[in-house]
């Protein structure tokens, strides 16, 4: 009895292994990459991403696309991110529709402890697995709402 508990045991935490590999890699990355767009590091950005180049990410950029521009954040703090779907293809490529949500203070405002703002982001990634890890397929990034982060 207790070799076969023994052995189911074994095989629940190797299909949990199996299952955190997959996903959890594949959701690192995103965090990653977003974060590095975020940032305005374009190129790092690029270099995790497959057929996106450092100039499409700059269209794409988180700080452009809210509200006045890169001139409002005076210091950025890390990201919150929000899973809110995870799809996977046939081919192994994950989908992921996340709320990213940046907090900064603007021009003119020193906290370096709490942000005062915050930003929010819909944001939708494909991923797919290769030989170098995983690699982030195609990437949108839209402007949701912003505001204080007292009132939230």
């Amino acid at each position: 009895m207790k070799k076969v508990l023994g052995v189911l045991a074994g095989i629940a935490l190797g299909l949990l292994a199996y299952r955190y590999g997959r996903g959890a890699g594949a959701e690192a990355t995103y965090k990653s990459f977003a974060e590095e767009v975020l940032h305005r590091r374009y190129a790092q950005a690029a270099a995790m991403a497959e057929g996106l180049s450092a100039s499409d990410l700059e269209k794409l950029g988180s700080q452009e696309r809210i509200g006045a521009g890169p001139e409002m954040f005076q210091a950025l703090f890390p990201s919150r991110f929000r899973i809110e779907s995870r799809e996977e293809a046939g081919d192994g490529a994950v989908t992921l529709h996340v709320r990213q949500t940046v907090l900064f203070n603007p021009a003119g405002v020193e906290s370096v402890t709490r942000p005062a703002m915050f930003a929010e982001l819909a944001q939708v990634v494909t991923l797919r697995k290769g030989d170098g890890g995983w690699r982030v397929v195609a990437f949108s990034n839209a402007f949701e709402k912003m505001d204080s982060v007292r009132t939230r």
